[in-house]
């Protein structure tokens, strides 16, 4: 892993002078409905393979939250070849890795290996895909593991607000479950619940393959068949996305009491645009100008003018069925009313108003600038590829988005932000702090809160909305 990590540290000066440089992308879906994308990359000796399994904790059954998560968490853990020690060092014996992140909508498997040992490399990964072994004391040990975190996660205020915020803004809907589960569910998991998801889900109609490295395409694309082509599909691995929920309509308050907490946690947003709405460049766009950036507006009214904290940040969460606007910030429990007032206001003035063209124009040199950035090593190439690809953004994503960056006029940005960011009188607001403190100042601002200790939030992603 050293020697990866030098290889890349001492090419990354070079890469990042160049301009935008896309190589061509060769595609193929396997008769089993294994979606291939291979991408041609010789500055370094890499192979770089991302992964997405249309299945994530949208999918966990009922009383089972955390499945998705604790099925990708023993993933690695050994083969019916090689046990988890044996399996973890052949890795290390390449210098390689192999990693499964679960998410909501899909899990995502990445494996990275010098270019002369693909065929090696190749294999292991197969091994992961097609015949993980799910050992019992393997998987005992990883559910203990996510249990611990659960547990520990209520210690970070900032988990605590991202969390609750999700349950409280989206109730029941698959995007309000906590990706790792609950503590309810997660102890009571079992092998044969992992090899119950693992059997419906891990299927190649459902999932895309990304590869990108130093390989030539048409050669990858038979070896990615021979490994992958005798993977069985099954037709129910197709996962059935949920609607959104509507937008709140009007204000919900929700104190979240941390006793010994000194600082105030704010989370605040609503319901907003999924990954492949035409809206979202110029939501990114409008919300770099709010938010996005140590020079945003909020930035400079919450920090520098008033010094109310250290960070304060917008985004759009947009993911494959929906997604939200929200906005974060922590400040010291005796302003945080004030601090939660300012927020609301600067969100509710922007949203108001057209961006002065020469804020649109930095905004716009800053991600035209970053972009090249964000996909010039392998690996990230491959992730936003295989994102793509995932969210049907078309095969022009890539190569046309700096142009439709540079193509958004302040009347665009204006109308999404008036659409998308939420008026101050119709937002989820979270507050994690010390109850006893800010609760009587918040409720005379802001009106009837909902009060809940920090473990009680995992009622939330129970709760219809």
């Amino acid at each position: 892993m050293r020697a990866l990590g030098l290889l890349l540290a001492l090419a990354a000066p070079a890469l990042a002078a160049d301009d935008l440089r896309l190589p061509p992308i060769t595609r193929a879906t396997f008769d089993n409905g294994l979606r291939v994308l291979i991408a041609e990359y010789h500055e370094l000796p890499l192979v770089e393979f991302h992964l997405i399994v249309g299945a994530g904790a949208a999918e966990d059954p009922p009383g089972k939250g955390g499945l998705a998560a604790l099925t990708a968490g023993t993933l690695t853990r050994g083969t019916g070849k090689l046990s988890a020690d044996e399996l973890a060092r052949a890795i290390e014996s390449l210098g390689g890795r192999i990693t499964a992140t679960p998410g909501t909508d899909g899990t995502i498997v990445t494996a990275e290996f010098l270019s002369p040992d693909f065929a090696a490399g190749l294999d292991l990964l197969r091994q992961v895909l097609l015949d993980p072994a799910f050992a019992r004391d393997e998987v005992r040990r990883r559910r203990d593991e996510q249990a611990a975190g659960i547990v520990a996660a209520l210690e970070d205020a900032s988990a605590i607000a991202d969390e609750c915020f999700a349950g409280f803004l989206y109730g029941s809907h698959p995007y309000g479950r906590p990706i790792e589960g609950l503590s309810a569910t997660v102890p009571k998991l079992g092998r044969g619940d992992v090899a119950d998801f693992y059997e419906r889900w891990y299927r190649p109609n459902d999932t895309i393959l990304v590869l990108v490295g130093d390989v030539f395409a048409a050669e990858a694309t038979v070896r990615l068949r021979e490994a992958f082509g005798a993977w069985r599909p099954r037709p129910d691995a197709l996962a059935v996305r949920a609607a959104p929920p509507s937008r709140l309509t009007a204000r919900r308050v929700l104190l979240v009491d941390k006793p010994d907490a000194t600082q105030t946690q704010i989370r605040l947003g609503n319901v907003a645009i999924a990954r492949n709405d035409p809206a979202y460049v110029p939501a990114v766009v409008a919300n770099t100008i709010l938010g996005g950036g140590f020079t945003s507006q909020l930035i400079e009214e919450l920090r520098i003018k008033r010094s109310l904290t250290y960070s304060a940040w917008s985004m759009f969460a947009a993911r494959l069925a929906g997604g939200d606007f929200r906005l974060g910030t922590f400040t010291k429990t005796p302003t945080t009313t004030e601090t939660l007032a300012l927020a609301l206001s600067v969100e509710g003035e922007f949203r108001s108003h057209a961006p002065a063209r020469e804020r649109l124009a930095k905004a716009k040199t800053y991600l035209r600038g970053q972009f090249p950035l964000r996909i010039e090593s392998p690996d990230a190439l491959a992730a936003r590829l295989a994102e793509a690809e995932f969210n049907a953004l078309g095969p022009e994503e890539l190569a046309t988005y700096r142009a439709r960056v540079a193509a958004v006029t302040p009347e665009q940005a204006a109308e999404v932000a008036g659409k998308l960011m939420p008026p101050p009188e119709a937002v989820a607001i979270v507050v994690v702090g010390k109850a006893a403190d800010i609760h009587d100042a918040l409720a005379a601002r802001f009106g009837p809160l909902e009060t809940m200790a920090a473990r009680d939030c995992e009622k939330l992603s129970a709760a219809k909305r």
